[in-house]
């Protein structure tokens, strides 16, 4: 007979307890059958575990050099496998996320620490890329998950979208066109140096579909490749551009924000995942709780 986890077990409450009563009430069996597994396991191992008399129950010297190692090797079994219900559960785990850096610096901090009050014992990864850095991080599997623009169809990707990001015109604080409130129209973009994207971006094709812009935004004075480049000239009073709202840090006060209208202009981001590959549970949860906080954010 092959020695069993029924088997350790028993032994290991007969050793504490000094009692096969007590051992058999601790585990939930009837005392025949801890008798029984006790004595399978001294005929299977060739020894003598306990020394039995009317009154006192007794450890042999073998037993006393076998219990430490199976309390050690149970203990490890017995955590290992709460561990991994945990896991399954989604209580614990690892993931791994990318994000745009206007997602990362406008939405998560909220989303990580609501998370975090809930899954403590969850881990996360963040990397920050632009839209095809995202999409790449996903389809190799360095991340679980994915918060960016819609990607191409051919590619091997799924998209939930999470955001809609409307357009605005961002000026420096000083720009006529920062001082009022409200929305504008594109229209009225029309006088000044325009500063815009380069056609390999995620923000360019967004704006290439508006028709009847005025010729300045069609044909921008200047192009740059990302959106901390256009703050940076932004800041220093070059030009106007047209910005998602969230690319604008709520707390910067160099540069100001006005909604465009005639026609509204949104950004759509979303969950992007493998296609045909199940999250972790860890991931599943993190994802759930992303969806639930940024429920506001596609209303709008």
């Amino acid at each position: 007979m092959k020695v069993s986890l029924h088997h350790l077990r028993a032994f290991v409450a007969v050793s504490r307890e000094r009692s096969f009563t007590r051992a058999a009430e601790l585990l939930d069996m009837s005392q025949p059958a801890v008798t029984t597994a006790i004595k399978q396991l001294e005929e299977t191992l060739n020894v003598r575990l306990f020394d039995r008399s009317t009154k006192v129950l007794r450890l042999t010297k073998a037993s006393e050099t076998f219990l430490p190692s199976i309390e050690r090797v149970l203990g490890e079994l017995d955590q290992t496998l709460h561990d991994f219900q945990a896991m399954v559960d989604g209580a614990q785990g690892h993931v791994a996320v990318s994000v745009l850096p206007s997602v990362a610096t406008n939405v998560l901090p909220r989303t990580i620490e609501s998370f975090f009050a809930a899954f403590p014992n969850i881990r996360l990864s963040l990397r920050d890329d632009n839209s095809s850095g995202v999409r790449e991080r996903v389809l190799s599997g360095e991340v679980d998950l994915g918060v960016a623009g819609r990607p191409d169809p051919t590619e091997a990707l799924d998209f939930e979208p999470l955001i809609r990001d409307p357009f605005g015109v961002v000026a420096h604080k000083s720009h006529p066109l920062s001082q009022g409130s409200g929305p504008l129209k594109w229209q009225e973009l029309a006088d000044y140096p325009y500063i815009s994207f380069a056609a390999d971006t995620g923000i360019r094709p967004i704006l290439d579909t508006l028709k009847d812009v005025p010729e300045n935004i069609s044909a921008p004075w200047i192009e740059v490749s990302n959106i901390a480049t256009v703050l940076s000239l932004l800041k220093t009073n070059l030009g106007i551009a047209a910005l998602p709202q969230m690319s604008v840090n709520p707390i910067e006060q160099d540069v100001v924000f006005r909604t465009l209208l005639n026609p509204p202009l949104f950004r759509e981001l979303g969950l992007i995942t493998r296609r045909n590959r199940s999250l972790s549970p860890a991931a599943e949860r993190f994802t759930q709780h992303m969806k639930d906080a940024l429920k506001p954010y596609w209303e709008r």
